[in-house]
């Protein structure tokens, strides 16, 4: 590793030790599900507040250091590293091509380098959210990993939507409706409610068309901030729609 790289995770460790708080880290632990092989006790919100300022000490630092570093930062496994190596791909995606970035995000979950929600949210909503090709995302909803499959509608959740974007992600819940993992469920009703935001008839019409096919989870999330009346409306609608089908189902027998 080159020695300014080195030097920099020198001064990023020593950032983090600066900040540390052991008092916190329990509670850390709960957030993540336990989901973090090491954590100093510092909340991410906090982290990233206090690591911002620092950010344009990486702006002259040659493309491949930056890489290196980020990379260095993932596989060390510690959760605040790796929420500072998400705030550096956010900051200089635009230096690599995106394909090598999905396919290293990729491999970082794959190999259980990356292992919550936490991180692998910050990928998704900062930085494949601003990638001028999703398509990748479809085999993301497809992968058995569940974080790839969270990471496939979360990537929707915040981000301003075209028409466009609108189709992947009803496409990749589309995929979801068989969904277990109650934590890829929350994430696609999450996303879901986006689409309120950009399309409303285009919402609606997929609530009205889905609502009986969705996981409840998921559902209840996609509508969770619409008006009371509407909201139960749905709901009677999808439980309706559901004895429908098994009522089919059990004459068809």
């Amino acid at each position: 590793m080159e020695k300014a790289v080195e030097q920099y995770c020198k001064n990023i460790e020593q950032f983090i030790l600066n900040n540390a708080d052991a008092k916190k880290i329990e509670n850390i632990k709960i957030y993540l599900k336990n989901q973090a092989d090491i954590i100093y006790g510092i909340p991410m919100k906090k982290l990233k507040s206090l690591f911002l300022k620092h950010l344009p000490e990486f702006d002259n630092l040659d493309t491949k250091y930056i890489y290196c570093l980020m990379n260095q930062l993932f596989i060390s496994k510690a959760f605040e590293k790796q929420v500072i190596a998400c705030m550096l791909l956010e900051r200089y995606y635009y230096k690599f091509e995106e394909a090598n970035i999905t396919a290293l995000i990729k491999s970082y979950i794959l190999n259980n380098i990356i292992i919550n929600w936490a991180i692998a949210d910050q990928v998704s909503t900062n930085t494949f959210s601003k990638f001028k090709n999703k398509s990748f995302l479809h085999d993301f909803a497809l992968d058995d990993n569940y974080l790839l499959r969270r990471c496939s509608v979360t990537v929707f959740a915040e981000m301003i939507m075209t028409d466009e974007d609108i189709d992947i992600l009803i496409n990749n819940i589309n995929e979801l409706f068989q969904e277990k993992e109650e934590y890829v469920m929350r994430a696609a009703g999450w996303a879901c409610r986006n689409i309120l935001n950009y399309n409303e008839s285009r919402y609606f019409q997929f609530i009205n068309e889905a609502c009986h096919l969705m996981p409840r989870i998921m559902l209840r999330n996609a509508i969770e901030f619409l008006d009371e009346d509407i909201r139960v409306n749905i709901l009677v609608s999808s439980k309706e729609k559901r004895k429908s089908i098994k009522r089919y189902e059990s004459k068809s027998l």
